[in-house]
């Protein structure tokens, strides 16, 4: 088996997909590329992947909000990403609403509602191809936006096997289990996320952490993880939480 072959040939084909996608090929090789489209279905479908990511997430107002979202170190200035306004409003509206009813029932149930009124899966990372690596990623996270966490896990496993110190890799992965429903896995993975402080998903790693032991009902832990934030989303998800044992 010869891999390095299959990874050349791999990464020239996703560089030949980027180019015609991009409107950069010739007359020519772009009749060759679309008849290639015609007669070879896997193909076809791996070029249909790369444009549903091109016109479903890279559009350009989201493209921009995403990549701030994932780029700027500094939470604290007036700019925030797009996920952390959504998730701060959304604490906010509902503690305006009121959670303490939540308090006089049952710790297990209030604990899975706060889950379930706040969990949102991190809207994922535009990705651009180049090196193998990068492919696996990339079709990895075309499948978590698709809500196929199983294969997206699948794809990221054997990468992060490769690189555990990959910050996006762990985090990403803790996210896929938790909207899978593996609160084991996720917390496992998230607790790994919550400790690489210099990553740009620390904080989010704090947020979905503490939603993934509400789930599992270990208010105590939820409570301790979300202890000393100023992460406003995670602020406000221990406000709801704050009448809870």
């Amino acid at each position: 088996m010869n891999t390095n072959n299959e990874y050349d040939d791999k990464s020239l084909m996703l560089h030949e997909i980027d180019q015609y996608l991009l409107g950069h090929l010739d007359p020519e090789e772009k009749r060759d590329f679309e008849k290639r489209l015609e007669r070879d279905p896997d193909f076809s479908k791996t070029v249909a992947d790369h444009r549903l990511l091109i016109e479903g997430i890279e559009e350009f107002h989201l493209k921009k909000e995403i990549d701030r979202y994932h780029r700027e170190m500094v939470f604290e200035n007036s700019r925030r990403n797009p996920l952390s306004v959504w998730l701060a409003i959304a604490a906010s509206v509902v503690i305006l609403i009121g959670f303490s009813f939540w308090a006089l029932s049952d710790t297990q149930s209030a604990a899975q509602k706060v889950f379930a009124k706040n969990f949102l899966p991190d809207p994922g990372l535009p990705t651009t191809m180049g090196s193998t690596s990068e492919y696996e990623f990339y079709s990895g996270m075309v499948s978590y936006k698709r809500k196929d966490y199983s294969e997206a896990l699948s794809l990221w496993e054997p990468l992060y096997s490769a690189d555990p110190k990959n910050d996006t890799l762990v985090y990403f992965i803790g996210v896929a289990y938790l909207a899978k429903g593996d609160t084991d896995e996720a917390e496992r993975y998230l607790k790994e996320a919550q400790t690489q402080k210099e990553s740009i998903f620390s904080e989010e790693s704090v947020y979905y952490l503490a939603l993934t032991q509400l789930k599992k009902n270990e208010v105590k832990e939820a409570k301790e993880t979300l202890a000393n934030t100023s992460f406003p989303a995670s602020i406000g998800l221990l406000e709801q939480i704050k009448g809870l044992r």
